[in-house]
This record gives structure tokens, C-alpha cells and sequence, in this order.
């Protein structure tokens, strides 16, 4: 049987903790959860800092964060789900639930939550709510150069079938500004798909553009 940790983060006063509290009680018990804890935010104000707790309930799931009220059956599933497949739990739910912060800390620490944005990035299915979101992170953090690795990906995702994908792609691969991301716009500039091109020159003129003022 899997290990799966489970801390949960309550307020006096909250409605709905009481019920997490109970669910995870009872699969502890059950043998479903290995190991379970409980917090009063109001007595470890530190943990609530460090966690950027906005809303109780709050819990970590083998080290990703959720909130809200869940069923036994939605907390099993994510209990099955892959490390990777949580990270995009947690992001899309953020995202659509207009919280960005939580998902800038979770890209800029864990390396899985990164893998897990391109993949969310990937699928034409991500609802555009979280693309924004995705997009306003991405803005944030590609300065402090943890979206390098994945320059890869983007270069990879200005082929994809879906053109919205791909010019967001040439976005992206602005924003990293690496020699091989502008090197791959400066290609798709000159030999992309037309509407491509167009999308990689424009880019092109405003980093020069910002060169220049700079």
C-alpha cells in the first residue's frame, strides 16, 4: 500500500472543516491514510504564512495543496492520481478559483508543478480562465529564469495543431529570452506558417524594441 500524508489546516469557527476533518479521520483509521495531522491556523500563524493559507479548509496531499470541501470519493481519486497529476489539480482549481499566488509559489519551488503547468499549457481542454492565469505566472516568474528548462517544450509547442497554442508558445519563448528561445523565433520568423510569423516578428521588433529603450 501507498504512503499518503495528509495535513489538514482548520479555523474555529469554519463550517465545513469539522466535515474534512472527520473524512480524514475515518481513512486514517481505514488504513487509507498513513498519516494525518491537524492544524489551528490561529495557533501556528507561522504555518499559515509559510503555506499562504487564504481559506480553511486547507490541506496537503502527500505535499500538494487543496482546499474546499471534497468527498470521499474526489480525496480517493486524487489519493490514486500521480505526483504530476495533483500539480495540475492544484493548479487548474487555483487558477479557475482566480488565486494565482498559491500557483507562482508551487511553480517557483516544485519542479513537478512546472511539468505540470506545460502540460495544462498542452491541452487544448485547459479552460482559458486558467490559461490566463498560466500566462500572468509565467510573466512573473521567466525573469528569474526557472522556465529555462522548459524552453524546450515551448519551442516544441509552436508546432502544435491547435494555432492558439502555438502563438502562445512564441509568447512564452519571448518572455524566457534565452540565445536557443529567440534563436527559435527568429526560424519561425523567417520560415514559419504565415500567421506564425507574423506572431514571431512582432515579437522580435518589441525585444529589440526594449533593447533599444534599455
Amino acid at each position: 500500500m501507498k504512503h499518503h500524508e495528509i495535513k489538514l489546516f482548520v479555523m474555529p469557527g469554519c463550517q465545513v472543516c469539522p466535515q474534512m476533518e472527520h473524512l480524514f479521520e475515518r481513512m486514517h483509521q481505514q488504513g487509507a491514510i498513513s498519516q494525518f495531522e491537524v492544524f489551528d491556523v490561529q495557533q501556528n500563524p507561522e504555518l499559515a504564512q509559510q503555506h499562504n493559507i487564504r481559506s480553511v479548509p486547507y490541506y496537503l496531499i502527500n505535499g500538494v495543496a487543496f482546499s474546499g470541501l471534497k468527498t470521499r470519493r474526489e480525496i480517493d481519486q486524487l489519493l490514486d492520481k500521480t505526483d504530476a497529476d495533483k500539480w495540475v489539480d492544484m493548479i487548474n482549481d487555483s487558477l479557475a478559483g482566480g488565486e494565482l499566488e498559491p500557483v507562482e509559489q508551487a511553480v517557483r519551488k516544485q519542479p513537478a508543478a512546472r511539468a505540470a503547468m506545460i502540460k495544462l499549457l498542452d491541452d487544448p481542454q485547459t479552460a482559458l480562465l486558467v490559461r490566463i492565469g498560466l500566462t500572468a505566472v509565467i510573466e512573473t516568474l521567466a525573469t528569474e529564469g526557472l522556465l529555462n528548462e522548459h524552453e524546450q517544450d515551448f519551442i516544441l509547442m509552436t508546432t502544435h495543431a491547435d494555432e492558439r497554442i502555438a502563438v502562445d508558445a512564441l509568447y512564452y519563448l519571448s518572455l524566457i529570452n534565452t540565445p536557443d528561445s529567440l534563436a527559435a523565433l527568429q526560424e519561425l520568423a523567417e520560415n514559419g506558417p504565415l500567421v506564425l510569423r507574423e506572431h514571431a516578428l512582432e515579437l522580435l521588433q518589441d525585444e529589440a524594441m526594449d533593447q533599444v529603450l534599455h
